[in-house]
């Protein structure tokens, strides 16, 4: 599971919401409320993401900058959508593939909607799923950083969990040219040992639909539909089939109820003026 099976006292993440770190530097109370350091604090001139370079604010949004000009195919796929600031907007995020089985049904759905996701995989699953992963970037989505082999960061020292998040880096780059920007930690697990060595910002989630511990598409549906607001991180995970049966019904309702389904870089671009480096997000509601 991706939430909430470490019970480690040190970091209090025993709840599936995983906002509730008491890590000290994060501080982080549950959920949406807990903008550590607040996003209100951000300085949209910052920089610290080389907004300039267009990693970041080409209409893809996806992927890091590092990718450079590896990105021609997925923007080629971009022209011609357009994000509204002024209308709500949501962030699905699909967590533990990639797993084709399921992270090509999200896909196809996605497609069919005009809709994107962020996919925060795990660095030694991508090699097996290479086609899906070059899919998910041809497509327009966003991928992000969920460690080498999701180890729990905060049982780790510095060393140890630099390379789990580069080692990640490393394998998607070398299987679809891009370098994800964004890290989702492992059961959302953060002390101060992990905050001071993810220099990367940190997306979270505040809508956690449990997937990963019910298994039941309609209480997965239910936990976002029955809650869902503007500038939510919904948490969701790609392994299992339950879950591409909850997909294939959020993504239409979502869509037909007026959200745009973005990805996660694209949400911070029009409501933060970007991502910034140590940064938590747990959402990105309007300010």
């Amino acid at each position: 599971g991706e939430a909430g099976t470490a019970a480690d006292g040190s970091t209090g993440a025993a709840g599936g919401e995983a906002g509730t770190a008491a890590g000290g530097s994060a501080g982080a109370a549950a959920g949406e409320g807990a903008q550590t350091a607040g996003d209100e604090t951000q300085a949209a001139g910052d920089g610290t993401q080389a907004a300039g370079d267009g990693g970041q604010t080409a209409g893809d949004g996806s992927q890091a900058a590092a990718g450079g000009g590896t990105q021609s195919g997925g923007e080629a796929q971009e022209t011609g959508r357009v994000i509204d600031p002024s209308k709500p907007m949501v962030a699905l995020t699909f967590d533990d593939g990639p797993y084709a089985p399921v992270g090509n049904r999200i896909l196809d759905c996605l497609a069919q909607y005009d809709g994107r996701a962020t996919f925060y995989v795990v660095g030694e699953r991508v090699p097996g799923n290479a086609a899906e992963m070059q899919r998910i970037v041809a497509e327009g989505h966003e991928i992000g950083n969920h460690t080498y082999s999701h180890k729990y960061l905060n049982k780790l020292n510095t060393a140890q969990i630099r390379q789990e998040i580069d080692r990640c880096a490393d394998t998607v780059q070398s299987v679809c040219g891009v370098r994800p920007v964004t890290v989702r930690l492992p059961g959302g697990n953060k002390n101060a040992t992990v905050l001071a060595a993810v220099q990367e910002p940190i997306v979270l989630w505040n809508v956690d639909t449990l997937d990963w511990k019910t298994r039941d598409a309609q209480k997965t549906v239910s936990a976002v539909l029955d809650h869902v607001q503007d500038g939510d991180i919904i948490l969701m995970h790609e392994l299992y089939q339950a879950s591409g049966d909850a997909a294939l019904q959020i993504i239409p309702e979502l869509t037909n109820r007026g959200y745009q389904l973005v990805t996660v870089s694209e949400m911070a671009q029009y409501r933060r003026g970007g991502l910034q480096n140590g940064q938590i997000y747990y959402s990105m509601k309007p300010q």
